[in-house]
């Protein structure tokens, strides 16, 4: 019995240093131990290791699982073969590979949520990151707005680490903008679909919230104004949807007239992802709109990675790879249909939300955004099963 229990405390501790280092940890370098050592890679390698162990012992995994694993091996297989074929270097073909192995989260997942309560756990690291993350923006604002400069924010963070790759800065009005703000907008909906209507609850959506803006970044905004239009439009379409849609419009328009002129000029953005839609679309051929050119294959403006995920994943794997997204977004669908809604709004959500933000933002193909596909889908699926058996709520 103590073995057992030992075995299950170990079993939450690795689950809470994964999901807290993918939550809170960016790219992956905050915490690194060589160059090319990060503790996000000796996680990878752990879990790794656990899933190697688990299909030992002949554990399951939900058929959808099963699918979406072996089609990710073998159109990943195919775009490797594909590169290397087009004279792709191997050093270029490893750098699009690397991100996408944290897939194997679906896998890792799957073995470790057995009860409703492990949901409720994942759920509560999510809203607690989320509440750092929005106090780092607030806090680092507050520090400009004491200052008024710049480069005491730089200072700080640049003091703090080696390496600040991780934080740009939108213009010169301290507008901070970190690589895993996206969770940011994913504790937002936590914290709304999943918790009491209580005061602490309302304190920490409005802190999220200002720091969501505070991030300067159209993409999160607009993509999370998306999913609510999607919640409360079409899914429970009603009168007061409408005014609540009617409501976020107008704070969207308002926030975006305030802060368009302090979050720098976006022009050059722009015309980066101009210019590399430009590009893909003269390199595309029949083959290629198929299969693609294949990984390490890039474009003159972006040799490796692309602003917009979608165009990258069409241009190194075609519409083949495409067909691997659009099969997640079915899966996620079909488990949200087949579950209690009030269980799973919030995780169609999370998917949605990738869904709309990698449309400008390298998301989806990229550990942030697969980290929240995997634990939404895991979810679901797990709570199709939990839900003929117990009446549950993830409302903490």
């Amino acid at each position: 019995m103590q073995s057992i229990i030992t075995i299950q405390k170990c079993k939450y501790l690795l689950l809470t240093v994964v999901l807290l280092e993918l939550f809170l940890g960016g790219t992956g370098r905050l915490v690194e131990f060589t160059a090319f050592l990060t503790l996000r890679m000796c996680l990878f390698l752990v879990y790794m290791a656990l899933i190697i162990v688990y299909l030992f012992l002949r554990r399951t995994l939900p058929i959808e699982i099963v699918i979406l694993t072996c089609f990710f091996l073998i159109i990943n297989l195919l775009a490797a073969i594909n590169g290397f074929r087009n004279g792709a270097h191997f050093s270029d073909i490893f750098e699009d590979i690397k991100p996408l192995l944290n897939t194997f989260l679906f896998c890792y997942l799957s073995f470790s949520i057995k009860t409703p309560r492990d949901i409720r756990y994942i759920l509560k690291l999510l809203k607690i990151s989320a509440v750092i993350l929005a106090l780092l923006h607030i806090v680092l604002y507050s520090i400009y707005l004491v200052y008024h400069d710049i480069g005491v924010l730089y200072y700080i963070i640049n003091s703090a680490q080696s390496d600040n790759t991780v934080f740009l800065f939108k213009g010169e009005s301290g507008f901070l903008n970190y690589t895993g703000d996206i969770y940011l907008c994913v504790g937002f909906i936590a914290w709304d679909e999943y918790h009491k209507n209580t005061f602490f609850k309302y304190v920490a959506l409005t802190m999220i919230l200002i720091a969501i803006v505070l991030t300067g970044t159209r993409g999160l905004i607009i993509s999370l104004g998306a999913v609510y239009f999607l919640k409360w439009l079409l899914l429970r379409i009603n009168y007061r949807s409408l005014v609540y849609v009617g409501i976020g419009a107008v704070m969207i328009l308002a926030v975006f007239s305030n802060i368009q002129g302090n979050i720098g000029d976006k022009d050059e953005s722009d015309q980066t992802r101009y210019d590399q839609i430009h590009q893909v679309g003269e390199r595309v051929t029949p083959v290629s709109t198929i299969i693609g050119h294949g990984y390490g294959i890039g474009v003159p403006i972006r040799p490796i990675h692309m602003e917009i995920s979608y165009l990258e994943i069409f241009h190194k794997q075609g519409l083949l790879g495409i067909s691997y997204y659009i099969m997640i977004l079915l899966i996620a669908y079909m488990a949200y249909k087949n579950c209690k809604r009030e269980n799973v709004m919030g995780f169609f959500m999370f998917v949605l939300f990738i869904y709309f933000v990698s449309s400008t933002n390298p998301y989806v193909n990229h550990p942030l955004g697969i980290t929240v596909l995997a634990l939404a889908l895991v979810s679901m699926l797990k709570l199709r099963g939990f839900e003929k058996n117990e009446n549950l709520t993830l409302v903490d």
